[in-house]
């Protein structure tokens, strides 16, 4: 992994189509407008456009939607050759877009709706070149073909966090689909393999906290699912680092890499923990003296990443599997209740689980379910046993005796 102490931040951390004019190559970052039915806008949403690299404008919408329209036609004016644009509009500004947008547009790339009052008709039919997304609340009722998320249990303004009505859990997935669709059209790059291997080389490597706090934003967080563990804000979370994370993992402990997911925004990584307990450790075990005891764990990693800088992180892995190993937790503990009815141990493993994880042939499956191996032979429900496949890849060959 790479070590170095600058990370990339800010629109440095993208590349995006250079365009090239006569003479001269133009690097100007993707123009993007914002626009919405208010005076003034949610700061946090343009700042976090800003952040990621795009030229972000807000365009109010007041309501008299022939000059509105009048005004959304000359967006592209000193726009060259090559050059595009995007739209984010919300409301009301949102109905009017999607009604002005269904004509091409000279360099629109990109137009992306949140709850819009009305939509076109839902048969509507955008420019092929046109990338078009629109997030709705389960109450509108509308079904567009144009591409759409519906989200449920939330109320029209749940993307704005200045409004009553936002909603943290669809806010951030609207903004990872808006994100999505806004990098397609500006064919738009972003390593986001990089910045997290950076991370993770300062966090364990270098074992720098204030370098490691460096790569992540002015407010992030870390939460270690199962413990609670981590912090929220720069001040907590660098504690956090410096006196309980960096240096009082075992000198033992080693992460091998199983898979990695990149999304639009998110990097998910599920690799095993393996460490002897010769010390607390208190993100995974707080306040548990050593054991000396091996353990070996499965755990998943979420990193959410803007604009070049880490975010938050949600790890999960299973305690159970570790409270087993480090034998404060016993399979045979089993409530007398339970027992009454049969129950004859815990539904858990120690390190099996980590063994199937790295190969899955490692360990039998469906041995705590009772049952299973009394199953009765030729369940009608089973696939039916496949054709033998002809010799010769079943082109007239004879099959071997």
């Amino acid at each position: 992994m790479a070590t170095t102490t600058n990370p990339p931040a800010g629109p440095g951390f993208l590349k995006f189509n250079r365009h090239v004019f006569g003479a001269h190559t133009s690097d100007m970052p993707p123009r993007l407008h914002i626009t919405a039915d208010d005076d003034e806008f949610d700061e946090v949403i343009l700042q976090h456009f800003r952040e990621e690299g795009f030229d972000a404008t807000y365009m109010p919408y007041d309501g008299n939607k022939a000059a509105y329209i009048e005004e959304l036609k000359h967006l592209a004016d000193d726009l060259e050759l090559g050059e595009n644009y995007a739209v984010v509009a919300y409301g009301d500004a949102a109905a009017a877009c999607l009604e002005a947008y269904i004509k091409p547009h000279p360099h629109l790339a990109a137009i992306v709706a949140y709850y819009p009052t009305t939509i076109p008709n839902p048969k509507t039919k955008y420019p092929p070149h046109l990338e078009v997304l629109c997030h709705l609340s389960a109450d509108q009722g509308f079904a567009p073909a144009f591409p759409s998320y519906t989200y449920k249990g939330v109320e029209i303004g749940f993307a704005e966090h200045d409004l009553d009505e936002f909603n943290k859990v669809a806010a951030s997935l609207a903004w990872t689909r808006t994100l999505g669709t806004l990098r397609k059209a500006f064919k738009m790059e972003v390593d986001l393999e990089k910045i997290w291997e950076e991370h993770v080389a300062l966090e364990f490597a270098s074992k720098n906290p204030a370098a490691t706090m460096a790569t992540m934003v002015a407010e992030p967080y870390v939460n270690h699912i199962p413990t609670l563990t981590g912090g929220v804000g720069q001040k907590d979370l660098f504690l956090f680092y410096r006196d309980y994370f960096t240096p009082r993992n075992p000198p033992s402990l080693q992460l091998k890499l199983v898979s990695r997911t990149i999304g639009v925004d998110r990097v998910v990584d599920e690799m095993v923990v393996s460490f002897k307990h010769t010390q607390e450790v208190p993100w995974m075990l707080p306040d548990v003296p050593a054991t000396d005891k091996v353990v070996h764990v499965a755990l998943v990693s979420v990193v959410c990443i803007r604009g070049g800088k880490l975010c938050h992180e949600h790890i999960y892995w299973d305690q159970a599997s570790v409270l087993v190993q480090i034998g404060l937790l016993s399979l045979s503990l089993v409530p007398d209740a339970m027992k009454r009815k049969g129950l004859k141990r815990l539904p858990v493993y120690g390190s099996e689980t980590a063994a199937k994880v790295l190969d899955e042939s490692s360990q039998p499956s469906n041995a705590l379910i009772s049952g299973w191996k009394q199953r009765p032979k030729g369940d009608p429900g089973a696939l039916p046993n496949r054709p033998k496949p002809a010799a010769g890849g079943g082109k007239g060959g004879k099959a071997n005796d």
